[in-house]
């Protein structure tokens, strides 16, 4: 008889970094309104006009992106991978992104009403930058080879999210929005790992290329991330006009990208790191973090150092 399926056994499995990711994304399940994002709504109409368009924007920008990764991005990473499991925790980083992607909305309604909502999305869906940024990965996900898929993936989810991220955090740095920060903090639980882990496989694939494919492979990445730094510098400029913060969301970008490499197994890119990003952002980065946020490790404090839950 002709076989054209096999189960799953997954007491077997071939890759030990397949385990400890299934484990570890089952703990960070979470529901958007558990966390009452209202009782920030009397500090946030405190805020600076500018300051509340920003980050009215960041998350109508996070809404879009992260649209993008729930339908397609990484349903595409699913036929390149590797095992059965891989699958599986490809499905469980989607329903992540997708309970993200609820609450990148759930803040946008409890912050305001329902005809600024209405605004701020028909602004992300008009922004030129958000709009080229979504077609220039999506080529690569519906046309790129293994490889190409997950370096893109890599750095919308290790880096251009974080321009996003930048208002929430610096406030939350300062003490303030500490309950929308809390909807930050969860969805980068989320986030991180899905640069971290398509990173991982990526290595995985990059180190059985031949020093030429490894070489062209390289330059096509450093351009393809040049592209996209430099349209999200003029998507930053926009989404944070007049607040002052547009070049300290220039300089957190960089250092984001840097991660992005360092997920992918190279080395940084830009001199910036957290000794050079704005104190207060990086206060509202330590204080987000917990021992398993993914963003926070590099290279040497991968998946595979992980402590195995058996």
């Amino acid at each position: 008889m002709k076989k054209y399926y096999k189960a799953i056994n997954w007491n077997d499995m071939e890759d030990r970094v397949d385990r400890s990711a299934w484990a570890r994304l089952n703990d960070i399940i979470w529901e958007p309104q558990h966390v009452p994002v209202r009782e920030d709504k009397k500090e946030f109409l405190q805020l600076d006009k500018p300051v509340q368009e920003a980050v009215l924007h960041a998350f109508g920008a996070l809404s879009f992106s992260s649209g993008l990764q729930m339908r397609n991005g990484i349903d595409q990473l699913k036929p390149d991978a590797i095992t059965p499991e891989e699958v599986a925790v490809l499905n469980a980083l989607q329903y992540l992104e997708s309970i993200a992607n609820k609450g990148y909305s759930y803040v946008l309604y409890e912050l305001s009403d329902a005809e600024e909502v209405k605004k701020t999305l028909a602004w992300a869906d008009n922004n030129p930058y958000l709009q080229k940024k979504i077609h220039l990965l999506n080529e690569i996900y519906q046309s790129g080879d293994a490889l190409q898929k997950k370096a893109a993936n890599v750095i919308l989810e290790t880096a251009l999210y974080h321009s996003g991220f930048y208002a929430p955090l610096y406030l939350f740095g300062e003490g303030k929005m500490i309950r929308t920060a809390e909807i930050l903090k969860l969805a980068l639980r989320g986030t991180s790992f899905s640069g971290i882990y398509p990173g991982y496989k990526f290595r995985l694939g990059y180190a059985k290329l031949g020093k030429q494919e490894q070489k062209d492979l390289r330059k096509w990445i450093d351009d393809l991330y040049s592209k996209l730094v430099a349209n999200e510098e003029k998507h930053i400029e926009l989404t944070y006009k007049g607040t002052g913060w547009a070049d300290d969301v220039k300089h957190y970008l960089y250092y984001s990208v840097n991660k992005a490499y360092l997920n992918l197994g190279f080395s940084a890119r830009y001199p910036d790191t957290a000794n050079t990003i704005n104190p207060v952002i990086e206060k509202g980065v330590i204080k987000s973090a917990v021992f398993e946020d993914f963003f926070f490790y590099t290279n040497n404090h991968s998946l595979t150092k992980f402590k195995e839950i058996k």
